[in-house]
């Protein structure tokens, strides 16, 4: 791989904590740029009637409420799908439960709507008038089943992108890493967790052994790996990581990380139990007192 592609996918590494707030700015950024051209195309639709009585003002009041009201819903919305995601479900219970949520959010979508623009006219000397229920809502419950779609087709393929550019592990049986690393043939006893992890990254493929793994950061369903070079995510929960590759030569040491024995440079424990570990390459861990023991018990052997 390309310096200049390794470097990229660096830069959003290190700057993943930052990643959810642009997407959620650069969100509401386009949905009122969106909005505010749809107002004015409104307003110039209106001012060609002669018997115009709407207000400069009106249109946009309707356009921002609509946008307002999606801002707030979409971190409910993608936390719920990412939730969704965890499950394994086959595609027809999928898409009913995306149409539970496209609905869920379409009933949520007008109420707020209607409800930001009947207090901006409580400020007015106008009077809102939504119209006829049934009518209205299967209008907009139109528009926003299709902004739905839009809306998660285009968060698929962002986080499709987004894995691949930053390069995400995925575990291989072990027969096909070794294939991998020697050609066709060879095979290699099972394991739970194999010795080497294929990562995707741009339009490349490449393995990574789970020996140069120096520490394990949690990161809600995934888990940070990190090598002495680069930080690769993998979709594992840290607890199914130190289950499945205790025999790697990893230990949890915190909620949130686990570290690989031979790797430890020193440890230093504090009068409340916590430590922190520093490894070969200066990194510094956090060690909580609840999994102080089990760091000695594992570490006695080797050091008798």
């Amino acid at each position: 791989m390309g310096s200049s592609d390794e470097k990229l996918s660096q830069f959003f590494r290190n700057t993943e904590r930052y990643h959810k707030w642009a997407a959620f700015v650069l969100l509401v950024i386009y949905l009122f740029l969106n909005n505010s051209i749809n107002a004015a195309s409104d307003w110039t639709e209106l001012s060609r009637d002669a018997n115009n009585s709407t207000a400069l003002w009106e249109p946009y009041l309707w356009e921002y409420s609509s946008a307002l009201a999606t801002a707030l819903l979409v971190v409910p919305l993608i936390f719920s799908i990412r939730k969704l995601d965890t499950y394994s479900f086959g595609i027809r219970i999928w898409l009913l439960w995306h149409f539970a949520f496209a609905s869920l959010f379409s009933i949520a979508h007008v109420t707020l709507m209607v409800t930001f623009r009947e207090l901006c006219y409580l400020l007015s000397d106008k009077e809102y008038n939504f119209g006829p229920l049934a009518r209205e809502f299967f209008y907009e419950y139109r528009k926003d089943i299709w902004g739905y779609i839009t809306l998660i087709t285009f968060y698929y393929i962002i986080m499709f992108s987004y894995r691949r550019l930053i390069g995400e592990a995925s575990v291989l049986r072990e027969h096909d890493a070794d294939e991998q690393l020697h050609g066709a043939g060879g095979t290699t006893l099972s394991s739970t967790l194999p010795d080497n992890l294929l990562v995707k990254k741009l339009n490349r493929e490449f393995l990574v052994k789970l020996s140069d793994v120096y520490w394990i950061e949690a990161s809600g369903n995934y888990i940070n790996l990190h090598t002495l070079k680069s930080t690769f995510p993998l979709r594992y929960t840290m607890k199914q990581f130190c289950e499945n590759a205790g025999d790697k030569g990893f230990i949890r040491v915190h909620r949130s990380y686990a570290i690989q024995c031979t790797f430890i440079n020193n440890i230093a424990f504090e009068e409340s139990g916590d430590g922190t570990a520093v490894l070969l390459d200066g990194t510094k861990v956090a060690i909580s007192r609840r999994y102080k023991e089990d760091l000695k018990a594992r570490l006695t052997p080797s050091l008798s």
